[in-house]
This record gives structure tokens, C-alpha cells and sequence, in this order.
């Protein structure tokens, strides 16, 4: 007769599980920038504006779980004319020959638009799961050595009002998402 194997139980806590909570909390801090300063570049707010005329486009190859995306390349020249980048490329599927409306946002370029801002707002929002993920780690201290023990440091604080927090920003988090991606076929873009 075959022994069940021991229940989990819960880690000790320890300054490795809060420092585990602090990294999920400078990764969200990392997303939440790169998301706000492309949504304002792609909304005008930010950046110098101009139009990007594609002359070829390749696909650069992703890791081996993922296939790549596609990089179309050309001239970028400002609207005021001051400024002309003749090998700016943008992440996207565009016929050679056509004109895009970028945003030029310090070394890359960004399209604009409704849609394209919604999309980078929904990167925002999904910062706030990486937020809400570590919470539980930084508040216990506890730090998962697997699956399991992430379920049950999660269920620990979910009756205390740090997991009453971490509920709505999940929420928050969801519903800001879905709002955005919901926005950006109707765009246009």
C-alpha cells in the first residue's frame, strides 16, 4: 500500500519572500512605464509626429515558444521636416509602400492612434496583476517553493484587508484590460 506524500504547508517567512514580493512590485513599476510613455507617445501627447513610408518588412524570430513578430522598416520624416530617420522600423504588418502615422519616442517609434493608445493602456492594466501577485509574497514574507504553496499563501491573506486590496486590483485590473482591448478593433487602427 503506497504512502500519500506529505500535505504542503505553508513556508516560513523570511526577507526572501518579501524581497520576492518586492521584484513582482519593480516589474509592475517596469510595465506600468513602458505602458503610460507608449500610450502618450501613440496619443500625440509625447514624442515628435510624422509618418513612416514602409519599404520592406521581415519577421524577426522570436525564442523557440514563440514565432516572431513582423518589422516593417523605412524613412521616417517628422511633420515639420526637421527631422528624417532613413532606417526607423515599427513592429508591424504593413504593405511595403504604404504610409504610417508613428510617433517617434526616443530611439523607437510607435504608431498612434485611439487603438494603438488603448492597447498600450491595456499593458498598464496588466501591470496591476503583477502588482496584485506579488502582494501576498511582500505582505507574508513567505516565499512559494511551488505551485501549491502560491495557493496557499494567497488563500492566508485573502481574509485580511491586504487581500481585500489585492481582490480589487485584480478587478481593476481585468476590467481595465478587457475596456481597452474592447476599444481597439472598433478604432480603426
Amino acid at each position: 500500500m503506497p504512502l500519500a506524500p506529505p500535505a504542503p504547508s505553508l513556508p516560513r517567512p523570511g526577507i526572501l519572500g518579501r524581497a520576492f514580493g518586492v521584484l513582482f512590485f519593480l516589474i509592475a513599476v517596469v510595465i506600468f512605464g513602458i505602458g503610460i510613455f507608449n500610450a502618450a507617445n501613440a496619443a500625440g501627447v509625447i514624442g515628435t509626429h510624422g509618418t513612416l513610408t514602409v519599404k520592406n518588412c521581415w519577421v524577426e524570430r522570436g525564442t523557440r515558444h514563440s514565432r516572431g513578430h513582423t518589422v516593417c522598416g523605412g524613412t521616417f520624416r517628422s511633420d515639420d521636416g526637421n527631422v528624417v530617420d532613413e532606417d526607423a522600423s515599427i513592429s508591424a504588418a504593413v504593405p511595403p509602400g504604404s504610409k504610417v502615422s508613428v510617433q517617434r519616442a526616443a530611439d523607437w517609434y510607435v504608431r498612434t492612434g485611439f487603438g494603438e493608445a488603448a492597447r498600450w493602456i491595456a499593458m498598464f492594466f496588466l501591470g496591476w496583476l503583477v502588482l496584485a501577485f506579488g502582494m501576498a509574497f511582500a505582505v507574508t514574507g513567505m516565499f512559494p517553493r511551488d505551485a501549491a504553496q502560491v495557493g496557499m499563501i494567497t488563500r492566508e491573506i485573502s481574509d485580511a484587508r491586504v487581500g481585500t486590496v489585492r481582490k480589487w486590483i485584480v478587478r481593476g485590473s481585468l476590467a481595465g484590460t478587457a475596456i481597452c482591448l474592447l476599444l481597439t478593433p472598433f478604432t480603426g487602427s
